[in-house]
């Protein structure tokens, strides 16, 4: 029960951050095809960098906060 706990808590947070980083990215590529004089388009290594903050960092980040928020539950 308590690993349940646990775990759901950290698969909800990298839900969340998944979602949040495709709202971010898509943010990022619809800026830059709108205003192209004021947000440069994504190319080249600015897109990876986009990329693996939005897919990979955020993510994580948010299963570590949901593995600390089910760490909390059970106290």
């Amino acid at each position: 029960m308590r690993t349940s706990i646990v775990a759901w808590s950290a698969v909800s947070g990298l839900v969340l951050g998944l979602i949040g980083g495709i709202l971010l990215f898509a943010a990022l590529v619809a800026a830059g095809e709108l205003l192209p004089s004021i947000v440069p388009r994504l190319g080249g290594r600015a897109r990876i960098v986009a990329v693996l903050f939005s897919f990979v960092l955020l993510p994580l980040v948010g299963a570590a906060l949901g593995w600390m928020e089910g760490r909390l539950k059970l106290r």
